[in-house]
């Protein structure tokens, strides 16, 4: 392709990175219709956009700038550019703690640059100029979902990417890759290497075991070689807090001080784009005449792309709202109440009761499928509906200890660390140098 190689001029380049931001804008634009009309995202009109115009665009743009690697340079992003999360979220904060090297925070969202400024941290916007020469650059790149945490442009041959994915894999998730299979011709026609095998060089993992590898091995498809179990650096913070840590959180979300115990409610993502509530209202006044009983609290963590629940005057049932970051939530919880999620796993290592509550298992299963019967990794009692999950949380101190063991086991199982050293683990592995404490 000749013409990927012609020199364009600045105010060419210009013109291209408005055309590209305004393509973004009508892909986020789709996003924003999945709630109601959830098959825009398997129309044609969007993966080709998604899938070979901005990723053709991005590419003929970056190839102006320079691929010499600034050995310094380490670029972070996370959930397509627009949130500021998960794991690349803490290994950017312990990289800015403790190594001397230039770590960039990409975004999307205007707001959360001006976040990230304030608070002292270098961001980048990521549709500009400087991200692109940024990139070009960068020695190290970490991300959480893909390569649209960033920009899907054309990398330096030394360039190392990471992908430090979002939770240990319970459901099946080949079907999200699937669609960037989509179009292969063109794609390998116009080198896009926008398959996972092409850009990524690690995937991170928590679990140890050959089953756990070989789910990620087909879904990325990538070598066994580089499945790097060394554990999440999100978790890091469920072993290093204190008790006014602890405090200033429960603070931070809202917690009165009388309230004795805070179960947490964090559902999985569902794939129509909204919750399938589970819970009557008559249900809801059961649950919140329990809670106000044992003087708890319930919270509501809905997914990032679940519509917001109005609980109204139920005073002991709160809705998480927006931006949350799941692992404070975890930190001031005494029990989780979830179902297909790895937040399920990560919980474990703080070795408190879990309840699950997979209500629409049968539906689930037929749909996204699970790579697991649910009653063998299950850390706590299966509940399939609301009356027998308020009967659990009423007891969730008898399953406290009733399930210590099976909880352990399982940890075990899904966690290979629990140490809260994955931070270190994962960047000596890299040879990034930190200072230790």
């Amino acid at each position: 392709m000749a013409l990927l190689n012609l020199p364009l001029s600045y105010k060419a380049i210009k013109h291209s990175l408005n055309l590209i931001e305004e393509l973004k804008i009508a892909e986020y634009d789709l996003n924003l219709q999945l709630e109601r009309y959830s098959f825009l995202k398997k129309s044609n009109y969007y993966k080709v956009l998604r899938d070979i115009v901005i990723p053709f665009c991005f590419k003929f743009i970056s190839k102006v700038f320079r691929s010499k690697v600034d050995e310094n340079l380490i670029i972070m992003g996370a959930y397509s550019g627009n949130s500021y999360m998960d794991n690349t979220k803490y290994l950017f904060e312990f990289l800015n703690k403790r190594s001397n090297y230039n770590v960039v925070w990409f975004t999307k969202s205007r707001g959360l640059l001006a976040e990230l400024r304030n608070k002292g941290y270098t961001a980048v916007y990521a549709l500009s100029l400087d991200a692109l020469k940024l990139l070009r650059r960068a020695r190290f790149i970490f991300l959480t979902h893909g390569v649209y945490d960033v920009l899907p442009i054309d990398f330096s041959s030394k360039t190392e990417i990471i992908m430090t994915w979002h939770g240990t894999v319970i459901k099946d998730i080949t079907e999200d890759f699937d669609a960037t299979y989509s179009y292969k011709k063109w794609v390998r026609i116009l080198k896009l290497k926008s398959y996972p095998d092409q850009y990524i060089d690690y995937v991170l993992t928590p679990a140890k075991g050959k089953y756990e590898h070989e789910i990620l091995t087909k879904a990325f498809r990538v070598d066994s070689t580089k499945i790097l179990d060394l554990g999440y650096p999100r978790n890091d913070i469920l072993f290093d807090y204190n008790l006014d840590f602890k405090k200033t959180l429960r603070k931070k979300y809202g917690i009165p001080d009388n309230i004795k115990s805070v179960f947490l409610y964090a559902p999985t993502f569902r794939d129509a784009g909204s919750l399938r509530f589970p819970f009557k209202n008559k249900d809801l006044e059961n649950l919140n005449e329990l809670l106000e009983e044992m003087e708890a609290v319930f919270l509501f963590k809905g997914h990032a792309y679940e519509k917001k629940i109005n609980f109204g005057e139920l005073k002991s049932i709160n809705l998480v709202r927006k931006p949350s970051d799941i692992q404070e939530l975890l930190i001031i919880s005494d029990l989780l109440i979830s179902d297909y999620s790895s937040v399920t796993f990560d919980f474990l290592l703080t070795n408190r009761p879990v309840i699950l509550f997979p209500y629409d298992l049968e539906i689930y299963e037929k749909g996204r499928g699970l790579h697991y019967d649910l009653r063998e990794i299950a850390p706590g009692p299966i509940v399939y509906d609301v009356k027998s999950l308020i009967e659990a949380v009423k007891n969730f101190e008898e399953i406290d200890v009733d399930y210590r063991k099976i909880r352990e086991k399982i940890r075990d199982r899904f966690n290979k660390y629990h140490d809260g050293k994955s931070s270190e683990r994962l960047l000596t592995f890299l040879n990034i140098s930190f200072t230790r404490p």
